[in-house]
C-alpha cells in the first residue's frame, strides 16, 4: 500500500488531491448516470468499465495544459450542462443527441421555464452541488499544475493506447463492410461516434452540428427561394383529401410474406384490401442520405446534383395549398431534410435516433392521429421511419418477438457475423413483423377518414443477411448487391379514391410487374394526389397509362460510381 501511495503521489504534486477528486467526481456524475442507465451499457460490465475508463481520459486531458483551478473553473460549465445529459439519459436511455440539441436551442423561454419549474426538486438539489464545487474550487484548490511531468507522460500514453486500441477495434468490426477503403471510412466513423457518445464530447458535437446545420438550411432557403415547380391542381375535387407517403428503412422486398416470403411477417397487410404491392423496385442508391434526396426530389443517379438545385415534394404540394406535415423517427440531424421541413405546418422529430433501445415507429402513430385531426381539407404527410435499421432488435417491441432466437439488450455492431446469420435474421423478420403493424395502423387510421386519399409505401434501401457468398451483411457498399437494392413499394388507395380517379387507380395496378426504381417516386407521388407541373413527365409515373419501364436500373454508390443492373 505504501509503494502504490508513493507511485501515486509521484503523479502529483499537489497534497490537494483528495479535494480535486471530488470535483472531478461531480464532473464525472453525467457520465455515471450514461454508464449506469443508457440501453448500450446497462448490465454489460465490460463494457461499463471501458465506458468510464474512456470518459475519466477525456475529463483528464484538457488538464495536462492547464493549472488546477483555472482547469476545474474552466470544466465547470460542463458542470453546469450536464443536467442536459442526465435528464435525457434517464428518459430515454441514451446520450445527448443532435434532435435533442435542436429541439433545446429552438424552443421558447416560457416552456423552458414551465419545464424546470416542474422539477424544481432536482433543481434545487443541483444549485446545492454547484454551491459546493465552487466553494471547494475557490477555498480549497491552489492553482498549481495538477500532474507531475512524469504524470503527464503516464496521462497521455494512456489516452494513446486507449485510441489506438479503440480504432483497431471499430476496424474489426468493420469488416462487414466490401472492400477496404469504405472499410476505414466505416472504422473512423464508428471510432468518431464513440466520442460523440461520451460527455461533454456528445454535448460539443451536437451542439456545432446543429449550428451548422441551421446555417446550411438558411444557405439553401436563400439559394431556393426563388424556384417554383409553378404545380397546379389536375382537378378540383370537393372534400377531404390525404395522401401519405412512408420512407421505411432497411426493409427487404423478399422478407414480406405478401411478396411470397416463407414466414409469416406481413399477416395484416397480407390481409388488406386495395394494397398493390410492386415485385421488380429497386432503390437507386444504398444509403439513406442520398436515397431520400433522390425519392424527395427529382435528382437522379446520373443527375444527383438536382437535389441542391431545386425544392422537393412538399414544396409543389404547399404551392398547390396543401397543409403538410412530417412525422420522423430519424433525420433530425439531416440538413437536405431539415431544409424541406422547415417550410411545413407540422413537423416532429424524434429526438432519440438509431441508437435507442425503444424509438419504436409505432410512437409516431399519435403524431398521426394529431395531424389528421387537424381541420383541413387537404393534407400531405410524410412519415420517416426507422423501420428495420440494425440494430434489428431495437425496432420493435418485445411483444413482436416472433422468431427466435433472436438479439437482445445492448447489441452491438460485434454481432454481425456469419456465425450469427439465424439470430440476425429472425430479429430482423421481427422488424418486418412491426413494420407490418405500423403500416396497417397508418392505413387504418387514414381509412376511417372516409376521404379521397392514398397511402404509398417505399425502403429506402434494403440490407444484407449474408445471403450469398460474397458475406455481406447490413448495407452501404461499394458494390451493392441486390439483397440491398431490392425494396418493397406498397401502394393503398380508398374506395373513395378509386371512385375520383378510377384511371389512376387502373394503372397503378397494371404496372405492379414493371420495373420501378425510388427515382420515380416524386413523379409516381404527385401524379397520385392530382398535381401538375409544366415540364412534367408522365411516362415517370406509375399512376399514368403512359408509364414507360426502364430497361435497365440506375444506381449511385456510395463512392459517387454510377452502376447499372438489368436485371434482379
Amino acid at each position: 500500500m505504501k509503494r502504490i501511495g508513493k507511485m501515486i503521489r509521484s503523479l502529483f504534486p499537489s497534497n490537494k488531491y483528495g479535494w480535486m477528486t471530488l470535483l472531478f467526481f461531480l464532473l464525472l456524475l453525467p457520465n455515471l448516470v450514461v454508464m449506469f442507465r443508457s440501453s448500450d451499457l446497462a448490465g454489460d460490465i465490460p463494457k461499463q468499465v471501458a465506458y468510464l475508463f474512456f470518459s475519466c481520459l477525456i475529463l483528464t486531458v484538457p488538464a495536462l495544459l492547464f493549472k488546477a483551478r483555472v482547469y476545474f473553473a474552466l470544466s465547470s460549465l460542463f458542470l453546469i450542462l450536464s443536467p442536459i445529459e442526465i435528464g435525457h439519459v434517464i428518459l430515454n436511455k441514451m446520450p445527448i443527441s443532435i434532435g435533442l440539441m435542436s429541439a433545446i436551442l429552438n424552443t421558447n423561454n416560457q416552456e423552458a421555464f414551465e419545464l424546470i419549474y416542474s422539477l424544481k426538486g432536482y433543481v434545487l438539489l443541483f444549485i446545492l452541488i454547484l454551491i459546493l464545487y465552487y466553494w471547494v474550487l475557490f477555498t480549497r484548490i491552489e492553482n498549481k499544475p495538477i500532474f507531475t511531468g512524469k504524470g503527464k507522460i503516464v496521462v497521455f500514453s494512456l489516452f494513446a493506447l486507449f485510441n489506438i486500441a479503440l480504432w483497431g477495434t471499430m476496424w474489426k468490426m468493420s469488416d462487414y463492410t466490401d472492400g477496404a477503403v469504405y472499410r476505414m471510412r466505416a472504422a473512423n466513423s464508428n471510432f468518431l461516434m464513440k466520442y460523440k457518445k461520451v460527455y461533454p464530447c456528445d454535448l460539443l458535437a451536437a451542439t456545432t452540428e446543429v449550428f451548422a446545420m441551421e446555417r446550411e438550411i438558411d444557405r439553401m432557403q436563400e439559394q431556393l427561394k426563388d424556384f417554383s415547380f409553378r404545380a397546379e391542381r389536375q382537378d378540383t375535387l370537393p372534400g377531404k383529401e390525404i395522401y401519405v407517403l412512408v420512407i421505411g428503412e432497411s426493409s427487404r422486398y423478399g422478407n414480406y410474406s405478401l411478396n411470397g416470403y416463407n414466414r409469416p411477417t406481413s399477416p395484416l397487410l397480407d390481409k388488406q384490401e386495395n394494397l398493390v404491392s410492386y415485385s421488380k423496385v429497386l432503390t437507386t442508391s444504398n444509403l439513406t442520405n442520398i436515397a431520400i434526396q433522390q425519392i424527395l426530389t427529382r435528382a437522379t443517379p446520373d443527375n444527383p446534383d438536382i437535389a441542391y438545385k431545386e425544392k422537393a415534394l412538399p414544396d409543389a404540394f404547399i404551392e398547390c395549398g396543401f397543409s403538410t406535415a412530417w412525422l420522423a423517427s430519424q433525420s433530425s440531424s439531416d440538413r437536405f431534410v431539415k431544409r424541406i421541413t422547415a417550410d411545413m405546418d407540422y413537423t416532429f422529430f424524434s429526438t432519440t435516433d438509431f441508437d435507442s433501445a425503444d424509438n419504436y415507429d409505432g410512437k409516431l402513430l399519435p403524431h398521426l392521429d394529431s395531424v389528421l385531426s387537424l381541420d383541413k381539407q387537404k393534407q400531405l404527410i410524410v412519415i420517416h421511419t426507422l423501420g428495420s435499421h440494425f440494430r434489428y432488435n431495437a425496432r420493435y417491441p418485445e411483444s413482436f418477438c416472433r422468431f427466435t432466437p433472436s438479439l437482445h439488450d445492448n447489441t452491438g455492431y460485434d454481432v454481425v457475423s456469419p456465425s450469427n446469420k439465424e439470430i440476425l435474421v429472425n430479429s430482423y423478420d421481427n422488424s418486418i413483423c412491426y413494420t407490418d403493424y405500423v403500416l396497417n395502423e397508418i392505413i387504418r387510421k387514414v381509412n376511417d377518414e372516409k376521404a379521397v386519399s392514398a397511402v404509398v409505401y417505399l425502403s429506402d434501401h434494403a440490407e444484407n443477411l449474408y445471403d450469398d457468398e460474397r458475406n455481406l451483411a447490413v448495407h452501404g457498399n461499394t458494390e451493392p448487391s441486390i439483397y440491398e437494392l431490392h425494396i418493397p413499394l406498397f401502394i393503398w388507395t380508398s374506395a373513395a379514391y378509386r371512385d375520383a380517379r378510377p384511371e389512376k387507380a387502373e394503372a397503378i395496378e397494371d404496372h405492379k410487374e414493371k420495373k420501378v426504381s425510388t427515382s420515380n417516386l416524386f413523379h409516381s407521388f404527385l401524379d397520385i394526389a392530382g398535381l401538375s407541373y409544366p415540364e412534367e413527365d408522365k411516362g415517370e409515373s406509375v399512376a399514368s397509362p403512359e408509364f414507360r419501364e426502364d430497361s435497365v436500373w440506375y444506381i449511385l454508390t456510395p463512392d459517387k460510381r454510377l452502376i447499372k443492373k438489368s436485371d434482379l
